[in-house]
Formats: structure tokens, sequence, C-alpha cells
């Protein structure tokens, strides 16, 4: 196990409330090692963004990923418009049959609930 790897470790075990000579005991360390890890913290580790990703547009703001980013890319190609109007677009054509099967369902009570009458 790397240093890095143990400092992480002891500094969330620490945070569990475990003692110093029970980290010691889980992590197969000594309880002076664990010490001088509760001194020295890892270093606060910045999350890595890829290079090929732009960064997100105004407004509506998704999760961004590698395979969201290269769908997007086809549908803009596709389109020939921007992403902000292709994004509009896809949610709109997946939204439209549910909506009409809400819509439908509710049609049906409707007819239900004038049958009753």
């Amino acid at each position: 196990m790397s240093v890095g790897t143990r400092r992480i470790l002891v500094a969330h075990l620490a945070e569990r409330r475990m003692s110093v000579p029970e980290i010691a005991s889980e992590l197969g360390v000594s309880k002076e090692t664990v010490r001088r890890d509760l001194h020295n913290p890892p270093p606060a580790v910045e999350p890595e963004t890829p290079p090929d990703v732009a960064p997100p547009a105004p407004g509506l703001v998704l999760p961004e990923s590698k395979q969201l980013r290269q769908d997007l890319n086809v549908l803009t190609t596709a389109f020939r418009g921007k992403p902000e109007d292709v994004a509009r677009f896809a949610i709109h054509q997946a939204a439209q049959p549910i909506r009409q099967h809400w819509q439908a369902r509710m049609d049906a009570r409707a007819e239900q609930q004038e049958a009753r009458s």
C-alpha cells in the first residue's frame, strides 16, 4: 500500500473515531506510523476534468461524461444546430410519447368517471 493511500485510510478511520491502536491494528502498521500519518494528512485531491470535455452550457446543467459529449456532438452535427437547441429538441422528442401516454390515461379515467355518473 502506498503512503498516500495509507494516509487516506488513516484519515478516514480517524474520522470514524477509531483510536490510534485500532487503526494501527486494522492497517497492520505501527502506532507511530498512524500518529505520523495523522500529523501529515493526505493533500486534498481536485477532481480531474478530462481535457476533451467542454464546459457545460448555461441553463440546464447535466453531469458531464465523455459519452454524453459524444452523443451531443453526433446530434449537433446531424441536425446542424447549436448544442442547446439540439438538447431541447431531443428532450422534447423523448418526452412526447410519455406525454401522449399520460394524456391517454387521463382521458380513459375521465371516460370511466363519466360512465359511472
